[in-house]
C-alpha cells in the first residue's frame, strides 16, 4: 500500500478553538511591547468619536436651540480637536498593528522555511511543491492580515458598539430599547452567515492548494507534455479543479448577497423604530431634539459597525484555517535526528553494516548492505536500473536512514552527528544538476560572499574555465533558470567545481557523467583524476569505462552486493560485471 502523502488533509478550524487562538497569539509573545502599544490606541482612539454627538447634542439643545451664533464655535474648535486627535491615533495604531504583523511573519516563515530544511527527502517526494507554496505564501499572508487587519479591526468594531451602547444607555435608555428591538434578528443572520461562509472558506483553501500543486506539476513538466501531445488531457485535468474552485466561489458571494441586505434592511427598520419612539417622547416632551439627532448618530456608530463584523469573523474565520494548516505543517514529524557529535573522525572512514531500507509504503529495496570505505579511498557502485545504487548514495548523505543495519562514521551511527558537521565535509553531484537562477560564481560557491579567487581556482581545476571566460560577464554572468542557458556539460562542470569549492572529505557521484557527450565526460574524467587520489569517493556509475580506476567496485543485484573487486579481477571472474562490461563494449547498452 502506498504512503500517504504529507499535508493530505487538514484540520477545520473553529472560531472558539480556545488552544489555536492561544497558539495564534503567542506567535506575538516576543513583540509585547507593539501588541500593548497598538491595543492602548485602540482603546482610546475608538472612544473619542463617541464625544462627537455629545457635542452635536449640546449645541442643538444650546446656542442653536437660543439662536446663538457666537456660542456655536468653541463646539466647532471641539469637533476640530477630536477630529485631529482621532486621525492622529489611527495613524499611530496603524504603524503599530502593521509592525507588529509584519514582524511576526517574518519570524514564522523564517522559523517554517528553517524546518523545511531539515526534512528528510521523503517529505519532499510526496509532497507537491505548489501544496508547500500556498503554506508558506497565501496562508502566511492570510495570519499577516489577521495581526495587522482583523484582529485589531474586530477588536475596534466590538469597542465601538459596547461604546456606543453605554452611551446610548446613558443618554436616554427608552430610545436605546428602540433602536435595539432588531438586535436578535441581526444576531441570528449573523450566525448563520458565518457558519456557512466558514465552511465555504475552508472548502476554497482546499481547491486553491489542489488547482497551485497541478499547476506547479503540470508547469514544471511543460517539456514532457509538449512532447507527448498531452497538453489538452492536462488542461482537462485543471479546467476540473478550476471549475470546483470558480463554483465554491460563486456560493460563497451568494452567502455575502443574502447577508448584507439582510442587515441592511433589519438597520433602516430599526432607524424607523427610532425616529418614531423618538417623535413620540418629542412631542410628549421627555426628550430633546438634539438628543434625538445625537441618538441617531449613535444608532448609526452601533450598526455600522455590526454591519461589517461578520464580514470580519469571517476574515478571521479564513485566517484561523490558514493558521491551522501552517501549524499542521510545523507540526509535521519529518525531521531527521540532529546529533550532537560537531567532528567527523580523522582518519574519515564509514562503514555499511547489514543496511537495510524501504521507502515509506514501498517495499524493501536494500537487503543487508555492508562494505567499508577508508580515507582516500575511491569506491565504485555499478548494476542495473533499480539494483539500490541511488538508495545507497541517499543513505551515505543522510537523506534517509536505514530501515534495518547502522551507517557507520568512523565508530558512531551517521545520526549521532549533526547536520552542520555532515554537510560541512561532504558533497555530492547528481545526474540532475540544480543551478540557481544567480551568478556562475554563486552557484559555484552557494553563497552571496563567494571568493572569487577560489572560484576561479577551483573551475580551472575542472577545466570549466574555458566557457566561462567566454560569456559575457565571465564569472559574474547570471544564468537562467535551472541554469538552462549552459549546455548538460557546462552544468555537469559546475556541480563538480561546487563540490571541490567545499574541499569535501566525502564526495558522492550519482551518476554523474550519464548524460553528457564523450567529449565533456572525458573533461570530468580528467578533473576527477586529479582529485580522486586525495578525497575519499563513492561512485555511482552507468558507464562502466568511468570507474576503471576505482580502488573497489561494489556491483548490485536486486538491492544485494553481488561482486566486489578492482576492475580486473570482476573482469576475470566473469560474473555480472564482466557481461556488464562487455555488452557496453559491444555498444548494446
Amino acid at each position: 500500500m502506498a504512503a500517504e502523502p504529507y499535508l493530505h488533509s487538514d484540520k477545520a478550524a473553529s472560531f472558539l478553538d480556545r488552544r489555536l487562538w492561544l497558539r495564534i497569539l503567542s506567535l506575538a509573545a516576543d513583540k509585547k511591547l507593539l501588541g500593548f502599544t497598538a491595543l492602548g490606541l485602540l482603546v482610546v482612539s475608538e472612544i473619542l468619536p463617541l464625544f462627537q454627538p455629545q457635542l452635536l447634542r449640546k449645541m442643538i439643545d444650546g446656542p442653536i436651540h437660543d439662536r446663538n451664533m457666537d456660542g456655536i464655535f468653541p463646539y466647532l474648535i471641539g469637533f476640530g480637536l477630536l477630529a485631529l486627535g482621532g486621525g492622529a491615533l489611527e495613524y499611530m495604531r496603524a504603524l503599530a498593528t502593521q509592525r507588529l504583523g509584519l514582524e511576526v511573519i517574518h519570524s514564522l516563515r523564517l522559523k517554517l522555511f528553517h524546518k523545511l530544511q531539515g526534512f528528510h527527502m521523503d517529505f519532499f517526494n510526496r509532497t507537491p511543491v505548489g501544496r508547500l507554496m500556498t503554506r508558506l505564501g497565501n496562508d502566511v499572508d492570510s495570519l499577516n492580515s489577521m495581526f495587522t487587519e482583523g484582529l485589531i479591526e474586530l477588536a475596534g468594531a466590538l469597542l465601538l458598539i459596547v461604546y456606543a451602547v453605554v452611551f446610548m444607555f446613558i443618554l436616554d435608555w427608552k430610545l436605546a430599547a428602540a433602536s435595539l428591538v432588531v438586535l436578535p434578528l441581526m444576531l441570528l443572520a449573523t450566525s448563520v452567515f458565518r457558519k456557512k461562509v466558514r465552511a465555504s472558506n475552508v472548502h476554497i483553501r482546499k481547491l486553491l492548494a489542489e488547482m497551485n500543486a497541478r499547476m506547479q506539476e503540470s508547469l514544471s513538466g511543460v517539456h514532457i507534455v509538449r512532447i507527448f501531445g498531452r497538453s489538452r488531457d492536462v488542461e482537462k485535468r485543471l479546467d476540473g479543479v478550476n471549475a470546483d474552485t470558480r463554483d465554491a466561489w460563486y456560493q460563497n458571494i451568494r452567502y455575502y448577497a443574502y447577508y448584507f441586505p439582510t442587515i441592511s434592511g433589519l438597520t433602516e427598520i430599526s432607524l424607523v423604530l427610532l425616529y418614531f419612539t423618538g417623535a413620540y417622547f418629542f412631542y410628549r416632551g421627555e426628550t430633546t431634539l438634539g438628543t434625538l439627532v445625537a441618538f441617531s448618530w449613535y444608532t448609526g456608530m452601533f450598526f455600522r459597525p455590526l454591519r461589517e463584523i461578520s464580514d470580519k469573523i469571517t476574515a478571521l474565520q479564513s485566517a484561523l484555517a490558514a493558521g491551522e494548516r501552517v501549524f499542521t505543517l510545523y507540526d509535521t514529524e519529518a525531521s531527521l535526528p540532529e546529533g550532537d557529535r560537531t567532528e567527523l573522525p580523522a582518519p574519515f572512514r564509514m562503514r555499511f553494516e547489514d543496511v537495510r531500507f524501504a521507502y515509506p509504503g514501498g517495499p524493501e529495496v536494500l537487503h543487508g548492505i555492508s562494505f567499508g570505505i577508508r580515507e582516500g579511498e575511491s569506491v565504485a557502485v555499478v548494476g542495473a536500473t533499480g539494483s539500490g545504487k541511488s538508495t545507497l548514495i541517499s543513505l551515505a548523505s543522510k537523506f534517509y536512514l536505514p530501515t534495518g543495519g547502522r551507517v557507520l562514521i568512523g565508530d558512531h551511527p551517521i545520526e549521532e552527528y549533526s547536520e552542520v558537521a555532515l554537510r560541512s565535509h561532504m558533497a555530492l553531484i547528481p545526474q540532475d544538476v540544480h543551478l540557481f537562477s544567480e551568478s556562475i560564481a554563486f552557484n559555484v560557491a552557494l553563497r552571496p560572499d563567494f571568493d572569487l579567487v577560489r572560484v576561479e581556482e577551483v573551475c580551472r581545476h575542472v577545466r570549466a574555465h574555458e566557457f566561462i571566460a567566454a560569456l559575457p560577464e565571465g564569472y559574474l554572468t547570471p544564468l537562467r533558470q535551472r541554469g538552462e542557458n549552459l549546455s548538460t556539460g557546462q552544468r555537469q562542470l559546475l556541480a563538480l567545481a561546487r563540490a571541490l569549492y567545499q574541499s569535501p572529505r566525502l564526495l558522492l557521484l550519482d551518476e554523474a557523467t550519464a548524460s553528457v557527450d564523450t567529449e565533456t565526460e572525458g573533461l570530468i574524467q580528467e578533473a576527477l583524476g586529479k582529485v580522486l587520489k586525495e578525497v575519499t569517493t563513492i561512485v555511482v556509475a552507468h558507464r562502466l569505462s568511468t570507474i576503471k580506476n576505482a580502488d573497489r567496485i561494489l556491483v548490485m543485484h536486486k538491492g544485494e552486493i553481488r561482486e566486489e573487486g578492482t576492475h580486473q579481477a570482476l573482469l576475470a571472474q566473469g560474473g555480472i560485471y564482466a557481461k556488464l562490461y562487455q555488452l557496453q563494449s559491444f555498444g548494446e547498452i
